[in-house]
């Protein structure tokens, strides 16, 4: 999900540590596509249907005082034109006495009153139904995924009107520790959609395939719905600016909605607080930010993934001397992936030796494993990122340890999915999150629809450990991987507009 900075190199982090000079964040690698070969902006014959007209009312910020409608609501006004408006009724009012002044307050009282409203309808936490509660099955799809078969799962997340078991998360900021209540959530039919609505996602690259699949996502839920849909690609984790360009560009455009797949967790927010006062439905989608102004939620949740790693091998019963492996240091979301891996692993024979923090790139993650097998000669397995599930198989041969020492990648890639099938790695977390674009998408039609939320405003993914033959006979599930969920499709490209 994350490239690195290190050229041609690719794995998962976190945006959070965007500026601090480290790569860090995953799948694959995939053939850039360049900014520059986006499409250009719509044409007038497909643009997306203009924002309706905003009554100059509506564009003014309401004043904590209203007591005077005199210069503090000048300095309110946010366009040259309103103000002149301002300006001349206080002219006026001078000039002419009561019937005028009795005439500007009301003009005035119609302001308040529409900027009062217009707030309303737009803050995250205000307006809009209430969240109806996930159903626990839907059409023999259980809200328990271990109640669920592969082929059921897999049917489920591919019917015109999907389903998949989802986490809802009872906190309101990227990964806090709230309540996850399980549910299966199901999209708004498209007969329920009535609005012509524009929609547009933002994507911090698509140099791997994990973006691609997200992209690809984002295309079949715009063309399920009839939404207009156009998607931008930052070019990476450095790129803060293009993408603030970029979101500004989408308002520019008329979109209805923004979903924005961040580069960074706070660079963003004062924008993202702007376009929502504007009216824009601004959704959270796959890495997280912090802002609260985001109305929904959908996101890449690190907890159940180093969580479900830790049961999966606690449950295995047999003793593990690990070393972690999970990327920069100082990154949030990487030390709560350890934290509930640690946690889960409680009371077990599941030991972490210690940690070794560093670039996501495969030149620094192979130091990184080189220095391991000396400094912990009882290490036997290595829990890490993609790349460096990729970077240890060529040395555990070399030094003859396949046999002794195990990998485990905590996400997946299609370059993990080979590796578990050559019995190169032994295990993965499947995080089955390709359909949280889709759930992106399909929270932002509802807010759109003034239609309620299924479950509430943050969504997660189910996770489970898939693992290849190197795993043994007893573990080996890699037939149950639904690809569906975890990759992208063979041969898919980036489409960037959906009309």
């Amino acid at each position: 999900m994350f490239d690195s900075m290190a050229q041609g190199s690719s794995s998962r982090g976190s945006p959070e540590h965007i500026g601090r000079g480290t790569g860090g964040r995953p799948p694959g690698s995939r053939a850039h596509v360049p900014c520059d070969r986006l499409p250009e902006p719509l044409s007038a014959r497909h643009a997306p249907r203009p924002a309706p007209p905003v009554d100059r009312r509506q564009g003014l910020r309401c004043m904590q005082d209203t007591r005077s409608a005199g210069s503090d609501f000048l300095q309110v006004a946010p366009d040259p034109s309103t103000k002149r408006w301002i300006t001349a009724m206080r002219v006026s009012v001078r000039r002419h006495g009561r019937a005028v002044a009795i005439s500007a307050t009301a003009a005035l009282s119609l302001v308040l009153g529409a900027c009062t409203q217009q707030q309303e309808g737009t803050a995250a936490d205000e307006g809009g139904p209430a969240a109806v509660a996930a159903p626990q099955e839907v059409d023999g799809l259980s809200a328990d995924p271990a109640k669920n078969t592969p082929d059921a799962l897999r049917r489920a997340a591919t019917a015109p009107d999907w389903a998949v078991p989802v986490q809802v998360i009872d906190c309101a900021t990227p990964g806090c520790d709230g309540k996850r209540t399980p549910g299966v959530y199901t999209p708004l039919p498209k007969s329920e959609i009535k609005g012509k609505w524009s929609i547009c996602a933002l994507l911090p690259h698509v140099k791997d395939p994990y973006w691609v699949g997200q992209d690809e996502a984002l295309v079949a839920e715009a063309r399920r719905t009839g939404v207009h849909l156009q998607v931008y690609e930052a070019g990476g984790y450095t790129e803060v600016s293009k993408q603030l360009d970029q979101l500004s560009n989408c308002v520019a455009q008329g979109a209805n909605a923004v979903l924005i797949g961040a580069v960074s967790n706070e660079a963003l927010n004062p924008k993202i607080e702007e376009i929502v006062n504007q009216g824009v439905v601004v959704i959270d989608a796959v890495n997280g930010v912090t802002s609260k102004k985001v109305q929904g939620r959908a996101l890449f949740d690190y907890c159940t993934l180093g969580g479900s790693l830790a049961r999966h091998l606690k449950e295995q019963g047999k003793p593990v001397n690990g070393v972690w492996f999970p990327g920069p240091a100082g990154v949030g979301s990487l030390e709560q992936l350890m934290s509930c891996f640690k946690e889960q692993a409680a009371g077990s024979d599941v030991k972490v030796l210690g940690t070794k923090y560093g670039d996501t790139g495969k030149d620094a993650q192979l130091n990184l494993v080189e220095n391991a097998l000396g400094a912990y000669p009882g290490m036997d397995y290595i829990l890490g990122s993609a790349t460096t599930a990729d970077a240890a198989h060529g040395v555990l041969k070399e030094r003859g340890l396949s046999d002794k020492v195990r990998t485990a990648s905590y996400y997946f890639t299609p370059e993990v999915y080979s590796l578990l099938k050559s019995g190169d790695a032994t295990c993965a977390s499947a995080g089955n999150d390709l359909i949280l674009s889709r759930i992106a998408m399909d929270m932002a039609i509802r807010k759109l629809e003034k239609k309620p939320f299924v479950g509430g405003p943050y969504i997660g993914t189910n996770a489970q450990v898939i693992c290849g033959p190197a795993a043994g006979a007893d573990a080996d599930n890699l037939g149950e991987l639904v690809k569906e969920l975890n990759l992208p499709s063979d041969g898919f490209s980036p489409v960037f507009n959906v009309n």
